[in-house]
């Protein structure tokens, strides 16, 4: 079975990380969690509705501007402080 390797970092304390990939979707090396969308750049957000939290009223708001797209991984010590 081949193997690939790639880097990345962990997002709770920057460590980087050596990820080894098989074919089959297995890997290790870090803990993976999915793709995030951070907002970025010009943008603005917009109030979309109001809720309540206890006893206050907030407003609910979205980001209009542009969003990143970043891979989100830890390292097995941040990791196993949870």
């Amino acid at each position: 079975m081949k193997e690939k390797v790639i880097e990345r970092e962990c997002l709770v304390c920057g460590k980087r990380l050596k990820i080894r990939l098989k074919d089959n979707g297995e890997y290790r090396g870090g803990h993976y969690f999915g793709i995030l969308k951070i907002p970025t750049g010009d943008g603005e957000h917009k109030k979309i509705k109001r809720t309540k939290i206890g006893d206050m009223e907030v407003d609910v708001v979205e980001w209009t501007g542009e969003h990143q797209k970043i891979e989100y991984w830890e390292c097995d010590d941040c990791y196993q402080e949870e």
